[in-house]
């Protein structure tokens, strides 16, 4: 049970040094549905507003101060305002942000990508704006090249917000999970995906002899940025079944691309997707997304394509502002000093925290698939990351709701205390120093403390 005595003294801690934000809050749910701009970005009672930042750093309207450990939603992997990446978007802002016209800065976006991605190196690249319409451009893509309507997914991998990915829906299984269909999406819509359990290798295998499946995506570093982790073994299996059974293999590395390794985690693991999304670190910080791959699929969008010729207009597509950011952050990777840093930092961290809950005897675990995000959850163990049948999976999400309740609190405390991680989650950027990493296990250990000592937290 939750020591109400402990909720109500953090939470009025966090009203004294937010009053601002409260203010800011308060206009915001006159125009917004839910009063944010981003599901995420919802907290109780009200989420910190913020009015620039800089390195690990960032600043609110109240004037707190904090270590941040969103970075972009992970799109920050150079950290806030780098100035090659600043200093290129502002040398662009003033040559204009839009051109209506096609650009150098696009191409040599391209040939980095190129340069990096394995999938990529001898394929093509197509911009977009965002990772999920990466996302929705790569199924098509697959659709049209085979002939194929149906899709494998798993279950909760994320690979944006349109139809046909956000559905975790089987029918086999909707006595034991929601067995609903998401709101505002039409059943006819949905009977094209197929979403499977996570790590679940056989059941791929019987749904592509079944035929009609155009192609199976998933993120590779494991579901909700490596949540749940993929199993051993599990991205060869996939690559060689998909291969040899016509079916196109879509890697959505919009979160482990050019962090798991500078080419993603196909490079990292050593699997090469037939088509990789990508998206954050992408645009160095800015508006961005690509589908990047086999040279067969996508020319498909070539003019001459006819009768099977994919459309793709986009405003925003490859526009010169997110290129020249682009170009920056690529150009940085490139180099080949971001991930020696970003993951010694990434373990230091790890290391630093699995120590502290070692220390304090609570039944905790930290783990992440990607070295340089980070996930801490209370009541879970190694065991409970083996996700690969419907007992499992359904055994780690009661485990995860409960952790969850404890991570509510460990979160606001932590605002308290001048760190911000994203709930459960802390991504790291190279712009986080040893020091940086120091005080955020220090804060960690007075949380875990307070919390033990109102009895919130096991042994």
């Amino acid at each position: 049970m939750i020591s109400e005595s402990l909720k109500n003294k953090i939470d009025h801690e966090y009203l004294k040094k937010h009053l601002k934000s409260l203010d800011l809050y308060r206009r915001a749910k006159r125009v917004f549905a839910r009063g944010v701009t981003h599901d995420s970005r919802y907290f109780e009672p009200m989420p910190i507003y913020c009015v620039r930042a800089k390195g690990s750093r960032k600043w609110d309207v109240d004037g707190n101060e904090y270590i941040d450990y969103w970075m972009g939603h992970g799109a920050l992997i150079l950290g806030h305002a780098h100035p090659i990446v600043t200093k290129a978007a502002i040398e662009q802002v003033r040559k204009g942000t839009h051109l209506g016209a096609s650009h150098e800065l696009e191409i040599q976006w391209a040939e980095k990508v190129t340069c990096l991605i394995p999938c990529a190196r001898e394929g093509l690249v197509e911009f977009t704006s965002s990772g999920t319409e990466a996302t929705m451009m790569a199924i098509r893509i697959a659709r049209a090249y085979t002939g194929k309507k149906f899709i494998i997914k798993f279950m909760s991998h994320f690979h944006g917000w349109f139809d046909y990915t956000l559905i975790d829906y089987n029918p086999r299984y909707s006595s034991l999970l929601l067995g609903d269909y998401p709101v505002g999406i039409p059943p006819e819509v949905c009977q094209y995906t197929i979403a499977l359990l996570p790590n679940d290798i056989e059941s791929v295998e019987r749904v592509i002899e079944g035929g009609n499946v155009a192609c199976v995506i998933l993120e590779p570093g494991g579901a909700s940025m490596g949540l749940i982790p993929v199993a051993k073994g599990f991205l060869e299996n996939l690559r060689k079944i998909t291969k040899d059974n016509g079916v196109i293999l879509i890697f959505d590395e919009v979160v482990t691309g050019f962090r798991d390794a500078p080419g993603g985690a196909q490079e990292r693991y050593g699997v090469i997707p037939d088509l990789s999304t990508l998206g954050k670190i992408l645009a160095g910080g800015f508006p961005g997304g690509a589908v990047v791959g086999k040279r067969e699929c996508l020319s498909l969008l070539e003019f001459k394509a006819e009768g099977r010729r994919i459309a793709h207009p986009g405003t925003f597509n490859a526009n010169p502002l997110s290129a020249a950011a682009g170009n920056a952050c690529l150009g940085l990777i490139l180099e080949g000093r971001v991930h020696p840093s970003i993951n010694f930092k990434g373990e230091m961290l790890r290391r630093g925290l699995n120590d502290v809950i070692e220390d304090n005897r609570v039944d905790a675990l930290v783990w992440g698939t990607t070295p340089s995000i980070i996930y801490v959850g209370f009541g879970l163990s190694p065991e409970d990351l083996n996700v690969s049948d419907i007992e499992s999976y359904i055994r780690f999400q009661k485990k995860r709701e409960e952790s969850q309740k404890i991570t509510r609190i460990i979160e606001k405390e932590l605002i308290n205390k001048g760190v911000h991680p994203m709930g459960s989650r802390f991504i790291l950027s190279i712009a986080h120093t040893r020091k940086d990493i120091e005080t955020t296990i220090e804060r960690f250990n007075e949380a875990l403390r307070e919390l033990k000592s109102e009895g919130i937290l096991r042994g």
